[in-house]
């Protein structure tokens, strides 16, 4: 009896470990480009919250500078903050989302209309500063009506940044007050 079986591997044999070494660099491959959308994510998620934490920084730095320069009565959006004795509206951080830049401009706040330098790509921001009632003191803005000034305000920045072509957020919220520490 003669064996006529030859060594080696058949046609059909190469094809399926060829597909199996397809299949198997793909799953690297998305492994791979899936790693390096995430740490973009990363990049871009950090990037927003340290434009947010800025915001924040420098809106919380603002009720304690000069009050006849800016001051408490700026702390608030463009249309808000009526000065009682001329009537004219003292807010002075843009409404709606607006994009971000590099700097802060002559006034030294972020946020506000004369913010200067390039815009940051992919970034928006949005500043919302509500006045909250005091019950102790009550001012224009409470159920019942006082005539004692604003001195509790409600901020939050909104930073929306873009992953490929989905929207995240970074939100802080926080609440300042202008009452001075009297003996």
């Amino acid at each position: 009896m003669k064996n006529n079986s030859s060594a080696g591997f058949s046609y059909i044999d190469v094809m399926i470990a060829i597909v199996i070494l397809t299949v198997g660099i793909l799953a690297l491959l998305s492994g791979i480009s899936a790693a390096v959308v995430q740490s973009r994510g990363q990049e871009a998620q950090l990037n927003a919250k340290q434009v947010a934490a800025s915001t924040m920084e420098s809106i919380m730095s603002l009720k304690e500078t000069d009050p006849n320069r800016l001051g408490w009565i700026t702390v608030g959006n463009v249309g808000t903050n009526p000065d009682p004795e001329t009537g004219q509206f003292r807010g002075i951080f843009l409404n709606g989302e607006r994009v971000v830049r590099t700097g802060a401009g002559p006034d030294e706040v972020l946020g506000t209309a004369d913010d200067e330098g390039a815009i940051i790509p992919n970034l928006t921001r949005q500043i919302e500063i509500i006045d909250q009632c005091d019950p102790d003191r009550p001012s224009y803005n409470c159920p019942t009506p006082g005539p004692l000034a604003v001195r509790i305000r409600t901020v939050r920045v909104t930073v929306t940044y873009l992953i490929g072509q989905v929207r995240r957020q970074e939100v802080l919220t926080t609440v300042l007050s202008d009452y001075a520490v009297t003996e």
